[in-house]
């Protein structure tokens, strides 16, 4: 075998919706082995880490009494899956840089390369077409007609999986298209390839792929990697055919390490295009590297405050980022009898259902103290560093040791049970009576009839979720602190293509619909082949900018108005003829008594008829804050 040889599994035909094999193992005995993840945030824990498909150990006897839980029933632990079959190998040679990197993608584990191409993309696609010609292992191709929507479409995928994804696109401008969602990756800590072309660098014409194209001249940039450099985690550009191995290796291992997120490299044309000659590991040559550990002392006087602690309050937004996570949250609560708040989450870490001046805070995480944003100044008594499910799990044990009684904790979990049973009662108004005109949170418990426990959620602002009810971690995504609008539409679809198996429901705004590029979504939708159903609240107003106004000048001249300048959205779009185009169901609902109806009939549509569907639901004009 030649030295740049690497042993690759044939490519094989498979529907765009299943779940791609998995990559091929580059050694007999030498698998690559993924870094187990540790996500989320705990007494007041932001964790930075997509879903874990490795079951979690049992859960652990515990030192003081855990009746049955009010808060979440422990989750089915998930089956492993059987390895693949043997399959006979191929020698994949890479003769062009272009082969080289599509080719080593694939073997590190890189199941979709979703593609905005553009004049730079010529050795990309001659190598493409050759390993499709010899039955080489690549990455499948997800054509994506909006950057923005391709980014939230690998976002999706990864917040599934927990595995990182491909994205590349045209030059400088195609990056600018994509900034959105690469905001929003990075503030979620999404691991994501994220890649472009590079304007020719060469004007004579001696080398491959030099500049033959009017663009190539005004498409350069001094510096292109510098206009998102502050929201990756890493850049470069490839500079020789050579460093298509360490450039890969090193983008994922960054990407995946903890915290995590979005990597940058630009492909410069001439160098995909140049002969590539040179010896590749059947294994990366660099792995992630380990998460971070709390530091001991630290750890036990948090552990300290938390026995000791009287009204003790655990504060998370993405919490159930992983199934490990969420379970020491769960662990942590009942063997404690701490409350859980959910504020603003992006994942839920419990079933559904501020501190005091003089409260002791506890910041857990990878980041605890986020040193990527530029200012944040809540306060924090001990900011632990490390991945959370561990962590949490360390301090639950060790706080039970501190702690004063197993009585108190017992009257402490009797007084929050009440509590908590009492605002689930006075916040969950169900769907009966039915309301004059639709509300936001009449639609929300309407949606909520249509949950079971194979359904996911992705909402992008407008569920109540005080109706919902979602007792499994893993079902629910919320879009990110960020606020990039256009996240859900992509994103649903990267779940579905995750979780082909899955109901897949998006629950969208107006405004964020209109941002997620439907047209393109609705048209990847139908050629991918993943039905999902969308539920636009439609309210034709940005209600988020007109509330910032409100806070901001409670009595001022907006505030009187019914039609506020910069946040109404009228005419409204018939949003319901857009799907119909890319071969949907589509229909629009106005009145209470015909929304349920409708909704079951687009849920039918995308289940049994296996089409995605889209219910434009027009919503009472109002401003009300959602969860």
């Amino acid at each position: 075998m030649d030295e740049h040889t690497i042993p690759l599994k044939p490519l094989t035909e498979s529907k765009p919706a299943a779940k791609p094999e998995p990559a091929p193992t580059l050694a007999p005995k030498a698998a690559v082995h993924e870094a187990k993840t540790q996500p989320m945030p705990a007494v007041k824990a932001e964790a930075a880490q997509p879903r874990s498909q490795v079951p979690p150990p049992p859960v652990p006897k515990a030192e003081a009494p855990q009746p049955k839980s009010h808060l979440m029933p422990t989750p089915a632990p998930k089956v492993e899956p059987s390895p693949p079959k043997s399959e006979p190998t191929i020698l994949f040679k890479p003769e062009t840089a272009a082969e080289a990197w599509l080719g080593l993608m694939a073997a590190r584990g890189v199941e979709y390369l979703f593609a905005n191409g553009g004049t730079d993309f010529a050795p990309v696609v001659e190598a493409y077409a050759k390993g499709q010609k010899l039955a080489w292992k690549l990455p499948h191709i997800v054509i994506v007609p909006h950057e923005n929507m391709g980014v939230a479409m690998a976002h999706g995928y990864t917040m599934i999986t927990g595995r990182p994804q491909a994205m590349m696109v045209h030059v400088g401008v195609g990056t600018a298209n994509a900034m959105n969602g690469l905001i929003n990756a990075s503030r979620q800590n999404v691991p994501i390839l994220f890649s472009a072309g590079r304007t020719p660098i060469t004007e004579s014409g001696a080398l491959p792929a030099a500049r033959n194209n009017y663009i190539h001249w005004a498409q350069e940039h001094f510096d292109q990697g510098g206009m998102l450099r502050e929201f990756m985690k890493w850049d470069y550009e490839l500079r020789h055919a050579e460093q298509v191995e360490t450039v890969l290796d090193r983008a994922l291992a960054i990407a995946r390490s903890e915290p995590q997120g979005p990597v940058y490299v630009t492909l410069p044309r001439e160098i995909l295009a140049s002969s590539f000659s040179s010896p590749m590991s059947e294994r990366p040559l660099m792995m992630p590297a380990t998460p971070p550990a709390a530091d001991p002392d630290a750890l036990a006087q948090a552990a300290r405050l938390l026995g000791n602690a009287r009204r003790p309050l655990l504060i998370t937004a993405n919490g159930g980022r992983t199934l490990e996570s969420a379970r020491a949250i769960e662990r942590l609560a009942l063997a404690l009898a701490v409350p859980v708040i959910h504020y603003r989450p992006r994942f839920l870490a419990l079933s559904t259902g501020a501190p005091k001046g003089e409260a002791k805070v506890i910041h857990i995480g990878t980041d605890p103290l986020f040193a990527r944003y530029p200012l944040r100044g809540f306060r924090a008594d001990i900011a632990l560093t490390g991945a959370v499910a561990p962590t949490l799990e360390t301090l639950w044990r060790a706080a039970q040791k501190e702690a004063p009684s197993v009585k108190q904790i017992e009257a402490r979990r009797k007084a929050v049970t009440d509590v908590s049973e009492a605002n689930r009662r006075k916040a969950r108004a169900g769907t009966e009576p039915m309301p004059n005109v639709i509300t936001g949170k009449w639609l929300s418990a309407c949606m909520n009839k249509l949950m079971d426990e194979r359904t996911l959620l992705v909402n992008e602002y407008p569920t109540v979720l005080e109706e919902m009810v979602i007792k499994e971690p893993g079902r629910y995504f919320g879009n990110a602190s960020a606020g990039g609008l256009g996240w859900g539409l992509g994103a649903a679809l990267g779940a579905k293509l995750a979780s082909p198996e899955k109901t897949v429901i998006a629950a969208l705004g107006d405004g964020s619909y209109m941002f997620g590029n439907p047209t393109a979504g609705h048209y990847v939708s139908e050629a991918m082949h993943l039905p999902v159903l969308f539920i636009i609240a439609n309210n034709a107003r940005w209600a988020a900018v007109h509330r910032s106004t409100l806070a901001t000048y409670p009595k001022g001249h907006a505030s009187e108005m019914n039609e506020p300048p910069f946040a109404t959205l009228e005419p409204s779009p018939r949003f319901e003829h857009v799907i119909r185009a890319s071969g949907g169901h589509g229909e629009a609902v106005r009145e209470p008594k015909a929304l349920m109806p409708a909704l079951e009939r687009a849920l039918k549509i995308v289940r049994d008829e296996k089409r995605q569907a889209l219910v434009n639901v027009q919503i009472e004009a109002g401003y009300v804050k959602t969860s």
